[in-house]
């Protein structure tokens, strides 16, 4: 069996630079701190409810729907409006937010595979030929000759990660690389959360176009009763005035609310992507309400907001800056190492005379820095610092915004209670107050009033559902998707 003259000497080198990175593994420790979720004093669970609702006494058919568990990722399909789950997936697929979101998570990725390349060594080829000619004026011999040289070799470079400095540059980057992964998902549960109020916020013009439209065709009615009434002679011109006046002025809010339509739909169609969009009128009032949440919740569903995850990523790579800033005052220990072939003859290229190599350790520590390592410490403490008030900020701010969505949420269900019971007695009035001037027992101010009690009545009831299923969109974003029910 034949042996390749250089498989002793590669043998060799390779058992030599593997040794060493062997014990240097082994030995390596890991300075600075580890990281340790810092504690928040949060109270155990939420409450919103006060002691004088009534939501809490009220039956569910009275509310129209009854505490239950949710935990869905897909939220808004809840509203069971095919629109609205189409519109989501687009704005999934082609918001802009989301497009740059996608973009700087590749980059952070990138970022973290590039750091943890450092935990292995650089291998590289090298490869020469150069041909060299000597003139007979230097020659000593005064006859010129011409070389050939030839070499070939493998040139590697390994740092001894003996103080942790790599591995906490890779703890870092990963964790940024999470971080905006979870920034990601945050923009999308904003733009979700975003768009699907929009599309109510649309849903709530239609309603009151709706409401205005009626209020349009009741007073056209009435101006024809009065007129009719006018050119019999029963009343004065006044009263017909003051039906086209009644008449116009709800044509001017119908206006209103068309021009107001008009650019929710295009702030709607910006953000799904489509800047076209058209969407056929529908009634709010016709869309099921989401459930509610279960009394006493607990704080701990903050965990499962992206932005909390974030952030406490963010201040996990803080933390392992600081022992990057740590290892750089102690020495860094770096193998390298040349194997290869050279000759003058290429017929010798092969040989065991034309081999080359070399091993080798280093050593750098750093004496004086002129105060540059203590301030790159005291830089990454100070940073770290930073991101725990940042991280303390954002999960108290979490903790606020879904107390303020379920203060919302209950609020608004014990204002429908009143406002329906408000829009059947004003409409029984604008009924009676209609039949009652047509037979000339009052006169047409009664018939005025009673119009408007109803319009407004309707436009407020229209108004507080857009700001309950609104409520329950910010509660469903506060609590990163949905809530379990609450453990006795």
């Amino acid at each position: 069996m034949m042996t390749h003259p250089f498989s002793s000497g590669m043998r060799a080198w390779v058992r030599t630079l593997l040794a060493l990175v062997i014990s240097g593994a082994l030995s390596g420790c890991l300075l600075g701190p580890d990281y340790q979720r810092p504690p928040v004093d949060l109270p155990e669970r939420f409450n919103a409810q006060t002691a004088t609702s009534p939501i809490a006494s009220a039956p569910a058919s009275a509310v129209g729907v009854a505490p239950v568990a949710v935990a869905l990722a897909d939220w808004w399909t809840l509203f069971n409006d095919p629109v609205l789950n189409d519109l989501v997936a687009n704005a999934q697929k082609n918001n802009a937010d989301i497009q740059i979101a996608v973009a700087r998570l590749g980059q952070a990725q990138a970022l973290a595979r590039q750091a943890g390349a450092a935990l292995y060594p650089t291998l590289n080829l090298t490869a020469s030929g150069t041909r060299a000619s000597t003139g007979t004026a230097v020659s000593p011999s005064g006859v010129g000759f011409q070389t050939n040289t030839a070499q070939v070799g493998l040139v590697t470079s390994y740092e001894l990660d003996v103080w942790g400095r790599v591995r906490r540059n890779i703890e870092a980057a990963t964790a940024v690389a999470t971080a905006s992964q979870y920034e990601q998902d945050s923009i999308r549960l904003t733009i979700s959360a975003l768009v699907t109020n929009t599309y109510l916020r649309l849903r709530a013009l239609d309603a009151q176009i709706s409401v205005v439209t009626n209020s349009v065709d009741t007073r056209e009615n009435s101006l024809r009763v009065a007129q009719a009434k006018l050119d019999g002679g029963l009343v004065s011109p006044i009263d017909v005035s003051q039906a086209r006046a009644a008449k116009a002025a709800s044509e001017a809010t119908l206006s209103e609310l068309i021009r107001q339509r008009a650019i929710v739909q295009n702030q709607l169609g910006i953000l799904v992507g489509q800047l076209q969009l058209r969407l056929a009128p529908v009634d709010l009032r016709g869309l099921p309400i989401p459930p509610i949440p279960p009394v006493g919740i607990p704080s701990t569903l903050l965990e499962s907001r992206p932005d909390v995850n974030r952030v406490e990523q963010e201040l996990t790579a803080a933390n392992a800056r600081i022992g990057v800033a740590t290892a750089n005052f102690f020495p860094t220990l770096s193998l390298t190492g040349v194997f290869g072939a050279q000759s003058v003859d290429f017929s010798a290229f092969l040989s065991g005379q034309s081999v080359v190599w070399s091993a080798g350790l280093g050593l750098l520590q750093p004496i004086f820095s002129g105060g540059s390592l203590t301030a790159r410490l005291d830089f990454a403490k100070a940073q770290q610092q930073e991101v725990l008030g940042n991280y303390v900020k954002v999960v108290r701010n979490a903790f606020g915004e879904v107390g303020d969505a379920l203060v919302s949420v209950h609020q608004t269900l014990q204002t429908e209670l009143f406002l329906t019971e408000q829009v059947a007695a004003a409409t029984k009035a604008q009924e009676l107050a209609t039949v009652r001037y047509e037979a000339g027992y009052v006169d047409y101010l009664n018939v005025l009033e009673a119009q408007r009690v109803q319009n407004e009545a309707n436009l407020a009831f229209v108004l507080n559902r857009s700001l309950r299923l609104q409520a329950g969109v910010d509660l469903f974003k506060a609590l990163g998707g949905g809530w379990n029910k609450p453990t006795p």
